[in-house]
């Protein structure tokens, strides 16, 4: 098996799987110490963006040629600020119009509308997440971290909130915190990441 990364090209032909195990391992871990994203690797050709590890390890005696391609995370984080500018607004826009139909009768058309808004947040959050442990580990920028801790908590918070409401049959209050709560919050967000 040949691995090649764009730093290196490493032949494990020949080595038994323990080998290949500790030294994939070793492998991965020194990307990630290197601030190195795996966005995609290339095992004979066919892409994984996950499970490649343990589909190296099942058939690490008949892989031939593995790719491991990377991003650096400063990249990464500095391609998902901007992603997020783009998409905070929207975010807020689908708040305000999504929470009008928590006032009236919800069919089923109205729950897909806002299933997507819940996914768009959970993108969101998600964003936010990788954004802050970037900071974390680079140590950069303690008052942006600080911002996206506290959104994380807020938001967290809301959304229990919102569940809640849902989960009691108080659509009124579900519509109400997502038309004057959330907004608000990634308003915040879309400051923070607009001042850098």
């Amino acid at each position: 098996m040949i691995i090649v990364t764009s730093r290196e090209t490493i032949d494990f032909s020949g080595q038994d799987r323990d080998r290949v195990a500790s030294s994939l391992q070793e492998l991965f871990r020194n990307l990630y110490e290197q601030s190195e994203i795996v966005q995609e690797v290339l095992i004979d050709g066919v892409s994984f963006r996950e499970g490649y590890r343990e589909y190296l390890l099942e058939n690490w005696n008949t892989v031939r040629r593995v790719e491991i391609r990377t991003v650096h995370a400063a990249d990464l984080v500095r391609d998902i600020v901007e992603d997020l500018r783009g998409y905070l607004p929207r975010v807020m826009n689908a708040c305000d119009s999504i929470s009008e139909l928590f006032y009236g009768e919800m069919d089923q058309e109205d729950w897909a509308h806002f299933g997507q808004l819940t996914e768009g947040i959970n993108w969101v959050s998600q964003s936010v997440q990788v954004i802050r442990h970037h900071l974390e580990r680079t140590g950069d920028n303690a008052d942006q971290l600080a911002v996206l801790t506290g959104f994380e908590i807020d938001l967290a918070a809301q959304l229990s909130e919102l569940a809640r409401e849902l989960e009691s049959g108080d659509h009124t209050a579900a519509g109400d915190r997502i038309k004057y709560e959330l907004p608000p919050l990634f308003q915040t967000l879309l400051d923070q990441l607009a001042a850098g």
